[in-house]
């Protein structure tokens, strides 16, 4: 299932003592290398989709979400129960949520893999995995190659 403003999309946490929804499909969605993802996800690459702010909202569990600030602009959101990353907020994007994309329900489809999927952060990435894709590889978040 991909979200649509008719069909919001769920996910949560690990132990669901946080719950969100999302009513629009991620506007971007991007596979990070950088070694402050991989660290926080404990993977390869942490898949991330991007959706506006008005189409996010915790559902319950919001007490119980903790955040640590990965840098001065990017704030993680973290359940405190299971230490799941749920969503970050940004200071560079204030109008959009970055949600960690296996965090939805039964493997939702995100949406936004309409030409804005990617690999970011290319060139941090581990040297004895190579995924098996066509999407572009771009060395920086902005960058449009590698």
């Amino acid at each position: 299932m991909t979200a649509s403003p008719n069909t919001p999309i769920s996910g949560g946490c690990l132990c669901g003592a946080v719950r969100f929804e999302m009513t629009g499909p991620a506007h971007d969605v991007y596979h990070c290398h950088c070694s402050i993802c991989r660290k926080l996800q404990g993977a390869l690459y942490p898949t991330y989709g991007v959706v506006a702010r008005a189409g996010f909202r915790v559902l319950k569990g919001a007490d119980n979400l903790r955040t640590f600030d990965s840098s001065s602009e990017v704030h993680r959101h973290f359940c405190m129960t299971c230490g799941s990353h749920v969503f970050e907020d940004t200071d560079y994007e204030p109008a959009s949520v970055w949600f960690s994309v296996g965090t939805l329900d039964d493997g939702a489809d995100p949406g936004g893999r309409d030409g804005t999927e990617r690999h970011i952060f290319w060139e941090s990435r581990t040297g004895w995995y190579e995924p098996a894709d066509n999407l572009p590889k771009v060395n920086e978040f902005g960058d449009d190659n590698a």
